[in-house]
């Protein structure tokens, strides 16, 4: 996992993670961040196939697997999503201002959120 709470952080990530895909979709996300004024209002975190759900709350303070709204278990509630070849982009907005979390959850069959993503996303 890739916790990326900040554009130092991100920006740093996008040059030094060793996977190509992962770090040309960090530089877009990080472009994307700059370009729109939300610097200080996004928050990246990169799930990985071994992450689990506890690791995830650690991170962010909520479970992908839960609805944010009425608890249910396995009712995602995300914003956005988009598959990027071997990554999910999963867009979680909080409040009014602007605030993002984005997950980007690697699609492999070990993934349990991945899996979530695949079900959720018929194409």
């Amino acid at each position: 996992m890739l916790n990326l709470p900040t554009m130092a952080a991100l920006e740093q990530a996008a040059t030094t993670v060793p996977c190509e895909a992962l770090r040309d979709l960090l530089a877009d996300r990080l472009a994307d961040t700059l370009h729109c004024g939300l610097q200080e209002l996004t928050h990246v975190l990169v799930v990985e196939a071994e992450d689990d759900e506890a690791a995830v709350v650690d991170a962010i303070g909520f479970s992908p697997f839960v609805s944010r709204i009425d608890q249910q278990r396995c009712q995602p509630d995300w914003d956005w999503i988009e598959r990027h070849g071997a990554w999910w982009e999963l867009l979680y907005t909080v409040g009014n201002d602007g605030f993002a979390y984005i997950l980007l959850v690697e699609d492999d069959p070990r993934s349990p959120l991945a899996r979530l993503c695949r079900s959720e996303v018929k194409a």
